[in-house]
């Protein structure tokens, strides 16, 4: 396997920049929406890196481009997918591509103590924006008083120990290696709360406690294996079960680690062909694609 290429520090700088604030808009959005389903979360992100997307030239010499495409959608109404988001690393040296890598995030967020998040059901998908046409003939609005309280006995209520899904993300890392890891959606501080209906809207501040946290497989599947079949894991359960660096930020993840090839698995010709089959498809397992691309510079 070649030797993975020495990235600048400006480049890791940049990217760092970037998904920090895709992490804050992300986490502002469930601070502002507690009851906000997944999928929206995973389009904010998207959307919040987009503005980075042009090549950049940094002080280094090196030029740097971000591209990025959002299928979505499919995940709504079926449970087929192994990863939610994607994000590739192509490094290149005089015009030539010497490395790729690829890092893989299932997304889930943290329900609030009431249990109640906005998931799209079977009949919700199929009537669509048709579905707006429905209204209530009387306005409900005076009547919504909604209390979403956070804390560490808040679960990830979309992670089941058991579920099929557990075993797919599992055979993936023993075949391809270890590359899927969670990217768990978490109120910005525990505890919190927000009442419904909204007197006030605040922006959050680039310091925060949680947020947008990467945690790799093994760690949250250990966890699962000590549940009782069915059962989520808590908040409280899995931070018990970290040690050391093996939960970090989004940002810290993609610009300390997976820039550096701490983790993900850099992939050659030989194994292309799987890397293929997961983005290439419309019907394929992933909903988005991040796609870094970096031209180092002369050395």
């Amino acid at each position: 396997m070649p030797i993975w290429p020495k990235i600048p520090s400006d480049v890791r700088a940049f990217v760092r920049r970037a998904f920090s604030e895709a992490n804050r808009q992300v986490t502002e959005l469930i601070w502002h929406v507690p009851n906000v389903r997944e999928t929206s979360l995973d389009d904010q992100l998207i959307s919040a890196l987009i503005p980075q997307r042009a090549p950049t030239r940094l002080p280094s010499g090196a030029v740097i481009e971000m591209d990025i495409h959002n299928i979505g959608g499919l995940r709504r109404l079926y449970s087929w997918e192994t990863a939610d988001i994607a994000i590739l690393v192509f490094i290149y040296r005089d015009q030539h591509l010497v490395a790729q890598k690829i890092g893989l995030l299932q997304s889930k967020r943290m329900f609030p103590l009431n249990g109640d998040v906005d998931d799209a059901d079977p009949v919700g998908f199929a009537y669509g924006m048709n579905r707006m046409l429905r209204s209530f003939q009387t306005s409900p609005l005076r009547l919504v008083n909604r209390k979403y309280e956070f804390n560490q006995d808040c679960s990830y209520s979309s992670i089941k120990a058991g579920d099929d899904q557990i075993k797919t993300i599992d055979s993936h890392n023993a075949s391809f290696g270890e590359s899927i890891y969670y990217l768990l959606y978490t109120p910005p501080t525990l505890p919190s709360a927000v009442l419904y209906p909204v007197v006030t809207r605040r922006r959050l501040p680039y310091k925060f406690d949680s947020g947008c946290l990467i945690y790799p497989a093994s760690l949250l599947h250990g966890v699962l294996a000590k549940l009782e079949k069915g059962r989520s894991p808590t908040h409280l359960q899995l931070m018990e079960a970290a040690v050391g660096e093996q939960v970090s930020r989004l940002e810290a993840w993609v610009a300390n680690s997976l820039l550096i090839c701490k983790v993900g698995q850099p992939f050659g010709s030989d194994r292309e062909e799987q890397v293929h089959l997961m983005l290439e498809r419309r019907t394929g397992p992933i909903a988005a694609a991040i796609a870094i691309s970096i031209a180092l510079p002369p050395d």
